[in-house]
């Protein structure tokens, strides 16, 4: 499990970054979009034998944010360790659809299943118990996502200081020179709202440093995906 959470960690860590700024850093990713959905329609839900499955959070895994850099982390690890990788896409929002494709990861053979985004919270809390012998690893899920639950001993939660990436993007963009600045959250969930309280207080800090007046429009979207 040790061995399993590090690779995956070093993997992942720009889910700090993506899952509360948006896809920022789409000019870096969209070079390796077309390969990644390539390679994840090779190794979808075929019913062949899976090591390590991953269940994708709303969205897909080319979203150039938490579900494609996290499919990347499963790929590379198992690629390394020469292991199978599948990906499960669940058909709709909800608690029994995501508990659905942890059933069929398992069913497949899964003996490891990574999961991202706070939405897992239930459904992990549910699948630890249902399947002691599996591991889980839940990016983005706190303890108090999984309700009632504790995590068991087959269950590792990570979690991140989300304000922290906020408080160096504000402070680099007042000090690049912005002084009319924007923050636009997907929803106003806690990991978003710390980003943005995070983003406010590094512009703050970088323009009382410089003596400089700055203006900042904050936004929520109401939603976790792009439309006009």
């Amino acid at each position: 499990m040790k061995k399993f959470l590090a690779f995956v960690m070093a993997a992942s860590m720009a889910l700090s970054l993506a899952a509360c700024g948006g896809s920022s850093a789409s000019t870096a990713t969209s070079t390796t979009t077309e390969a990644t959905s390539e390679a994840a329609s090779a190794a979808s839900t075929s019913g062949s034998k899976t090591d390590v499955a991953f269940v994708t959070d709303v969205g897909n895994i080319d979203d150039q944010s938490f579900n494609q850099y996290t499919w990347q982390g499963v790929q590379d690890f198992c690629s390394a360790n020469n292991l199978s990788a599948n990906y499960y896409r669940p058909t709709e929002d909800s608690d029994a659809a995501r508990l659905e494709q942890m059933d069929n990861a398992v069913n497949d053979g899964a003996k490891s299943i990574v999961v991202a985004g706070y939405l897992f919270g239930s459904a992990i809390a549910e699948a630890q118990e249902k399947y002691p012998d599996v591991q889980f690893l839940a990016l983005d899920v706190s303890t108090a996502d999984l309700g009632d639950k504790t995590p068991t001993a087959n269950t590792a939660l990570i979690t991140y200081k989300e304000e922290q990436a906020g408080y160096l993007a504000g402070y680099a963009a007042v000090y690049d020179g912005y002084k009319e600045l924007g923050f636009l959250g997907g929803m106003a969930v806690p990991a978003v709202i710390r980003y943005g309280y995070g983003f406010v207080q590094g512009a703050d800090a970088a323009a009382a440093e410089l003596g400089q007046n700055i203006e900042i429009n904050y936004f929520y979207g109401g939603q976790f995906y792009g439309d006009a």
